[in-house]
């Protein structure tokens, strides 16, 4: 059965959301950078996200975008909190009517939402597609979800965060894998069936490794690729100080960041894995496999506080395996939209374009707690002073 977990109040406490990019406050990472000639993204629409949050009739706090397009449209899977309602979690809570939705008392997974116009307008399906449960290595949280499709079964790999010893293990992150038989349906109209989840394996797809010295005692952030060669399994791992403990626990230190490959045989199994780092520092990732060519989409390190001054970049690879130097494409300039920091991007490949979905944060200098009627839901920053907003933006660029 799903777990729902009791948490203080975000009053009280100061909601603090938990993503797995949010182990890298503890690293003082560095990213090597070169200009160069990447896709030259345009934000459309300019200024303004194309999902908003925090609201009614939208996410509370969408992050980690990922994207799955067919002939019937786009398809967005997102991390979110959900708030408990008395029917169950729902994706959106009302500041105006507090009372219909119990934001004290939140879980965090995957939610869904449909775009037929190529991700300008979207609507949203108001319960989770996937939530934690009791195979333990998920059974705390799962977020940064990428989907894929094989015949008429629709997969979603993510991170999930669970337990260890019957104990929570803290930020300590696996991939796992979860699918939907369409029976023939389209995908929208399976996920838009509120009755319908995605089935979860019972054992992580790619477990994390915890002997000292290897740079995957963390895996998260995966995406796949099926391509000329077979099935992979691209994600981020983590080196840690003290592989066997917590991110949390006294002492813990994040050593190394970087992208990992596994192999994957037809029954979704891993044949093999990186032993080291294909590309360091790089972060929330995703890779598409185009015009005979990977393209890795990242996030670069922050410079201060959950995400502050994150960019997109880019590089490129023909085997898969060496990647060229990374660029920049993207970063934020708006004030209250995005100027904070951009991250997690999750790529729509068009004949004619690349249309790329991200987080975008925005700060007020104002408190988050409590909200207003009038209000929106945020997370509390610089010590309670200021409130992040986090929404999904939208660039395109011709395609290479």
């Amino acid at each position: 059965m799903p777990q729902h977990r009791k948490r203080p109040s975000p009053a009280r406490r100061g909601w603090v959301l938990f993503g797995t990019a949010a182990a890298l406050w503890l690293c003082a990472c560095s990213s090597s950078l070169e200009p160069g000639a990447g896709p030259e993204f345009e934000q459309e629409p300019a200024g303004t996200p194309v999902i908003s949050s925090g609201q009614a009739g939208v996410p509370m706090y969408p992050l980690d975008p990922g994207i799955y397009t067919d002939a019937e449209g786009y398809h967005l899977f997102y991390t979110t909190p959900f708030c408990l309602a008395a029917s169950g979690p729902r994706y959106s809570w009302d500041p105006a009517n507090p009372g219909a939705c119990d934001v004290d008392n939140s879980i965090t997974s995957i939610a869904y939402a449909f775009s037929g116009d190529r991700g300008l307008t979207w609507e949203f399906r108001a319960t989770p597609v996937i939530l934690p449960g009791n195979s333990g290595f998920d059974a705390s949280k799962i977020e940064t979800a990428f989907p894929f499709r094989r015949g008429d079964t629709l997969y979603l790999t993510y991170s999930a965060e669970g337990e260890r010893d019957g104990a929570t293990f803290t930020l300590r992150y696996q991939i796992g894998l979860a699918r939907l038989p369409l029976g023939g349906q389209s995908v929208r109209t399976a996920l838009m069936d509120e009755g319908r989840q995605f089935e979860r394996r019972a054992t992580p797809l790619l477990p994390y490794d915890l002997r000292l010295g290897r740079f995957d005692n963390n895996v998260q952030e995966p995406s796949v690729v099926i391509g000329p060669d077979g099935i992979v399994l691209y994600y981020v791992g983590l080196g840690l100080l003290l592989p066997d403990e917590s991110v949390e626990a006294p002492g813990q230190q994040i050593v190394s960041i970087g992208l990992g490959r596994a192999e994957l045989d037809a029954g979704l199994n891993v044949t093999s894995r990186s032993s080291a780092t294909l590309l360091d520092g790089v972060n929330i990732t995703e890779v598409r496999y185009v015009d005979g060519a990977y393209h890795l989409f990242g996030t670069t390190p922050g410079t201060g506080e959950f995400h502050e001054g994150n960019r997109i970049e880019y590089s490129t690879s023909t085997d898969g395996v060496t990647w060229a130097a990374r660029q920049v494409i993207l970063q934020g300039a708006v004030p209250g939209f995005d100027a904070w920091g951009i991250m997690a991007p999750t790529v729509a490949v068009e004949p004619d374009q690349l249309v790329v979905f991200y987080t975008a944060f925005g700060l007020e200098e104002r408190a988050c707690f409590p909200v207003p009627a009038d209000g929106r839901f945020g997370k509390p920053v610089r010590n309670g002073a200021a409130c992040l907003y986090a929404t999904v933006a939208r660039s395109v660029a011709a395609r290479p």
